[in-house]
Parts: C-alpha cells; structure tokens; sequence
C-alpha cells in the first residue's frame, strides 16, 4: 500500500484516500439539505451575522475537527494501552516539566525548560502534558492534557507535538540542544513513529491501522457535519410546535426523524467507539454508504427479506407463551409479506417450506447476490424482491426498528438485528450460529432469573428468535470455515422494543434513551444532552447549583444502573456487557429523573456455570462460544470494565468537564451503591460470604483492569484480550490522582 506522505503535503486540503472519497459525499449531503453555499464562496455574511460557509469549506474545516479527534483517541490508547514494544508514556506536569530518567527518554537533548519553549503557546487548559518517547524515530510526542478522570482517563485538549530529540553535529557532547517542534496533523503519523518502534505485529497490520484511522477520521468528519443538519431540524419543529416544553428530550423526540422516539436519540451520536483508534471505522461502506445507511445520516433504510429453504435454515425460538419463529413474526409484523414469498419462489414449490430472514439493503443488494449465487440459482435461497419496509437504523447500523405505520399487531414494533459485511472497530459485524442459538436460550434463562427475582430498576431487552442460513451437510456445528461464513452473513434476529419493556410501558412519561446519547451533543443546545437533562433535574429538584444537581444526578443514574448488576453476577454468576451502547437510560421525560435501566445484547455477557448451577438453572450455548465464563475472572473483567470504565466512567468525566462537581464525590456515591449491593446480596441470599468478599476485592482492587483495544489492535487481535492496569476511582488511591475541579 502506498502511504500519503503528509509532511510533503501541507498546502493540499484532503491529505488521504479516504478523505478525497468523502470528499464529493459531503458537498452531495449538504447541498441537499439546502446547507452549503450555492456559489461555492465561503465569503459574505448569513442574515443572522454569521459567515456563510460552503459545502466544500464545511466539510474541511470537519476535516480539522476529525483529524485531531481521532489523534487525541490513538494517543490517548497509546497511554493507557502501554503496547508492548513501545517505551512507556510519562505525564508530567505543565508547570514544571522534568524530563523522565526513563527507558525511551535516554538521548532526549533538551531539557523541561526548552520542551515547553518548544510547544509554546498551550492550551490555557492545559495542567500537564503527556510525553511519549519514540526512539527510533528520535522523538517525543507532546501532548497537552486538561484533566485527569477516573481510570486512568486523560482529557486531551489542543495541538499534539513532535519534538525532534537528536543533537545536531556541532553540539558539543553533553550539551542541551533547543528541540525543534513541529505539529502533528494527521493520526497516520502516529502509526509510522508506532511501526519504527517494532509496536505493529507485522507491516501488513501497520498499513491496515494506518487505513483504519484515515477512515475514521473522514468517516468522523461526514458525521461532524449531521450535527448541523440535526441542529436545523431540532430549531425547525421547535419554531412550529404549538406548545413549548421544559424537557431536554422533547426537543430531540419532535426534531429527530425516527421510527419511533427512542429510536431518535440513536441518532445524535455521531462519535464512534470512546477507546478505538478507528472508532469510527466502516470498513466495507463507501462514504456514500454510509450516507445511505449510518443513523446520524438518515432515520430510513429499506429492510428487505431473503427466503431460505427449511432443510438450510437453523431456526431457535425461546421457551414459553411467545415462542413463535422468526418467520412467523415476520409474517405478523409485515403485512403483504408472505404473499410476497408465495409469489418469489419457483412454481411448484411450497410458501411453508421457507423460512423468512430479514436482510439490510446493503447485505442484500452486496453480499447475497455474490455469495449465495449457486443457492440463489438453485432455490434454495430466494430473495423476495416485491417486498421492502422502511426502518430506522440504530447505532450499530445492523440493527433497525421498523415504522410503525407497518405495524399490523399492537404494541410497539419489535427491532431486527441483522448481519452486515462490515467492520466497525475490531470485528466485521455479522450474526453467527453462536448469536442466533444463544439469544433465544439467554432470554429463557434471564426471563426464569427475573420471575425470580423481581428485579426493581434493572431490564433485559429479550431476544425471543433467529434464524441462519445453516448449509446442509458438512461437519456440524459449524464454527468455522466456510459453511460458517455462508452461515453468519444470512441470519437475523429478533429483540423485543425496550418501549413495550415493563420498566417503560408501566411508568408515566418515560422514555429509554441509549446511553451513548447522553455524552452526545444535543441538537437543541449543542451541549452534552447530560448537562440539559442536569439542569433540568436542578430545576424539578430545586437543587441550589449545577453541582449539587449534577451530583445528585450521579446518585440517582447510579442508584438504578449498578447495585441489580451486581446482585446478578455474585449470585448468578452472569456479567452483562452493559456498555454505553448496550444500556438504555430509562427517564422521566419531564422531571429527568432516572427511573431504571435497559441492558440489550445478550451476545456479549458472561455465564458463570458454577454459579447458575446452584439455583437449579444451566445453560448451554452454541459450541464455541464465548458466552461460558471461564471462571470468575472472566465474570469480574466483563462486568466492569463494560459498566465502571466504559460506561460510568465516560459519563462521569463527561459530568466533571462540563459542570463544576467534583467527580472524587461522584466516584464515592457510586461506590456507596456497590457496597449497600453486596450487602443486600449478603443479608438476603444464600450466597457464600468468601464469594461476595471475592467480588468486592476484584471491583475495589487499587489497580483496575483495563481492555486496552488500541494494543490489541497494534498487534492484530480481535477476540483476544490485551490488557493493562490503571488506578481505579472506587478506592481512595484511585481518587486521589483525579484532578479536582
């Protein structure tokens, strides 16, 4: 692969391949929501006073926002991932920058004095800078960092620099030589200072990460551009309202095109993956395909069906009252549907010989037409090409919930998760013979646990159906190979809308909102929504100031999102991967007061045997499947890195950065929630103490487990764990390196 070379490239605008083919995406994007300049000048002024900015200039100067976004987030990896190959990052502090007597720092020639000579001027927000040493290269990145959060996390703020740390040939031995600095302005660079130290498992995966983060960063910068477009809707149905409203969400649910009004909050985050240095890769998708099917972009794609002879489909259901098959929900959900397959396959053959799956567009118009064409040719698989309904894509992109106006039964439309042959950070997100035999299984077990134990502010969002295309013959199972490839990119299933959960449909005026939407930039307000829905909690409260709300907030978002989990890994020995995305905020529109939380996916939890042994259950999943905890640690690292580092901690330090509460306090009230659940686990079950305590010292251990994906990604894993440590909040050491506010 042949690399841009940046430096060479200064005066040119697009600076990759990925950015000259987003290029011409964006100005079709914004022209035709009427938001970029019809001369192409991006001079004058708007009627409000402002400069109006072409289509072309909007999309470059997103360019800039991307660049340094996804920068921040490699380095920020590169910190607290600590590759291996790769000298360890110091921070230091901006007022008194010693340069570290350390491995990667031993030929650094200058010292704190001429470093900050050297990256003058800073950010004024800037209270120490992170540097990282590169040797081969002879150089040391130079970071500005705002904050320091819980875990370990940096807050980075400004222009990254390069420090040239060689001594010219006239330097008298010993001698400190001013550094000469310049400023880092592609991500890509970082991979050739990455792949010089031997921090790449090969050079065939350096390329790889180099195209992963230029994709990222075009891909960032297209949906950079959605924030306006969404800004513009939010102020249009605002100005056409009849009644105005004091809730933060309502702006959201009137100006955000969706199939229904959980579905707009999927819609305004438009960040990728918080830990990934390509966390906004689609690789597969061109950036008019993303345009076509991304959330942030449109609130409709078409779904489409493909038919599978029966003798070729594995098809699972779940125990109980509903345990219908996908096909016939389909046929319940979608009227003129199975008329539609009736006339789709050969003559002779028979409609109930089929089995349905729901396909996205770009599956079907891609990937079936190419893999599946001796199956399609033969019949054995039959596209239904006079039957098409529209939905509204989630953050994923695969999965997607379909209009109502489709609806031909009550209740809310039940949501689809389908396979995509498309990777988005480390995995192409297909649907395997695993998911589709675990999810209907999962569901009966957690649906026998709830009856159970009647849990109070804690949801799972069911997955009751699947179906695969199963290729007959072959050495069954499948989990790998080729018949497991043809069998993950044709399967689909079915999850329950969390607006029909109880937690929902039993409270006045709620509302589920993914978690990720609450870090995401509100169109009403372009703020973090969090901080709007602070405020309004303050409102409704009467709380005196934003710190106490945002405190309160904490205690209360705490109070329905842990002590439940926890219960249900000490007792049942099931982790659930209740990250920002899997987790839905169930909230009191008005009072934005959190009433409880969703956790969707059963794909990724964590099964403990021993455990779920004892209450009489057992599970067994699909072979090969990671679902079977190998043991407690396996509990303990999937539960909290997902809910403590993924999800909690990325709420709190967005909570810090914009109100003045200090988030040690924070951290304190949620560790408050922790100890009072294991002390109900301890006072109202038969668990063994010796396992509880086994539990709490793995949760408020000093150092805390960290799933550091930028390593895995340097060295090419995928499911594979690579991990490094970092201080943990929940303990008084933690605390204590948190900046205060």
């Amino acid at each position: 692969m042949t690399r841009l070379n940046q430096r060479d490239c200064t005066p040119i605008r697009l600076r990759t391949i990925a950015e000259r083919d987003a290029f011409g995406a964006a100005v079709c994007y914004l022209n035709a929501r009427g938001n970029g300049g019809d001369s192409g000048c991006d001079s004058g002024e708007t009627s409000d006073g402002n400069r109006a900015v072409s289509a072309e200039e909007a999309f470059l100067e997103a360019l800039e926002f991307a660049r340094r976004e996804i920068l921040h987030q490699f380095v920020h990896g590169v910190l607290r991932g600590r590759p291996a190959g790769v000298p360890t990052a110091r921070v230091v502090e901006r007022e008194s920058p010693a340069i570290p007597d350390a491995e990667g720092f031993e030929r650094t020639a200058f010292d704190g004095t001429q470093l900050l000579e050297a990256v003058t001027p800073l950010p004024t927000t800037c209270r120490q800078l992170a540097l990282l040493p590169f040797p081969a290269s002879e150089t040391v990145l130079v970071a500005p960092i705002a904050r320091r959060h819980g875990y370990d996390r940096f807050r980075l703020v400004g222009p990254v620099s390069r420090l040239s740390t060689a001594r010219s040939s006239g330097t008298v031995a010993n001698a400190r030589a001013a550094p000469s600095a310049t400023r880092v302005g592609m991500p890509g660079e970082l991979v050739s200072l990455l792949e010089r130290e031997g921090g790449f498992s090969d050079a065939a995966q350096a390329d790889r990460i180099w195209e992963e983060v230029a994709e990222s960063v075009a891909n960032l910068a297209l949906a950079r551009l959605a924030t306006g477009v969404h800004a513009r809707a939010v102020e249009t149905a605002a100005e056409t309202a009849e009644t105005a409203t004091d809730s933060p969400l309502e702006p959201i649910e009137a100006g955000i095109a969706a199939a229904d009004d959980a579905a707009a909050f999927e819609r305004i985050v438009t960040d990728g993956h918080p830990f990934h240095p390509a966390g906004k890769l689609r690789r597969g998708m061109t950036a008019a395909d993303g345009l076509a099917y991304a959330p942030e972009f449109t609130d409709r794609v078409d779904l489409r069906f493909v038919a599978i002879e029966r003798d070729a489909a594995l098809e699972t259901r779940s125990r109980g009252a509903d345990g219908e098959s996908l096909t016939t929900r389909l046929f319940r959900l979608f009227d003129g549907l199975e008329a539609a397959l009736e006339r789709a396959i050969p003559g002779s053959a028979d409609a109930a010989a089929y089995a349905v799956v729901p396909v996205h567009p770009f599956q079907y118009h891609h990937t079936v037409p190419e893999r599946y064409a001796r199956q399609c040719a033969s019949g054995r698989i039959v596209p239904i090409p006079e039957c098409s309904r529209p939905a509204t894509p989630q953050l994923n992109l695969r999965t997607v919930v379909p209009f109502e106006s489709e609806r031909t039964a009550d209740g809310p439309l039940s949501h689809l998760k389908l396979a995509i042959d498309v990777q988005t950070t480390n995995v192409v997100r297909t649907l395997s013979p695993q998911a589709v035999t675990n999810g209907p299984r999962v569901t009966a077990l957690m649906r026998e646990i709830a009856a159970r134990e009647s849990f109070e502010s804690l949801g799972i969002v069911p997955e009751p159906a699947a179906t695969c295309y199963y290729p007959p013959g072959g050495s069954q199972p499948y989990t790998a190979g080729d018949e497991f490839d043809d069998a993950r990119h044709l399967s689909a299933l079915v999850r329950t809308n969390p607006l029909a959960h109880p937690l929902v449909g039993g409270a006045d005026d709620a509302i589920p909102v993914v978690a990720s939407s609450l870090l995401a930039e509100s169109p009403a307000t372009g703020r973090p929504l969090v901080r709007d829905l602070i405020e309004r909690y303050a409102t409704v409260t009467e709380t005196t100031t934003v710190a106490e709300a945002a405190l309160a907030f904490v205690d209360a978002y705490a109070g329905v999102v842990v002590p439940e989990q926890l219960r249900l890994l000490t007792t049942y020995g099931i982790a659930l991967e209740s990250h920002l995305q899997n987790s839905l905020l169930v909230l009191d529109r008005e009072r934005a007061h959190p009433i409880g939380t969703l956790v969707r996916d059963l794909g990724g939890i964590r099964v403990h045997s021993g455990r779920l042994g004892e209450h009489g259950l057992s599970f067994t999943p699909y072979p090969d499947s990671d679902l079977d905890a190998d043991g407690e640690r396996d509990l303990h690292r999937k539960l909290y890195y997902a809910l403590f580092q993924n999800h909690l901690a990325e709420l709190v330090a967005t909570i810090a950065a914009e109100t003045a509460v200090d988030e040690r306090a924070c951290w304190v009230r949620i560790r408050a929630h922790c100890e009072q659940a294991f002390e109900q686990v301890r006072a109202n079950t038969a668990v063994p103490n010796s396992r509880v305590r086994r539990d709490e010292r793995a949760l408020f251990a000093e150092r805390a487990t960290h799933k550091a994906l930028t390593a895995m990604r340097l060295r090419g894993k995928r499911h594979e764990y690579v991990t490094s440590e970092v201080s943990n909040p929940l303990t008084p050491a933690g605390r204590a390196v948190i900046d205060p506010t």
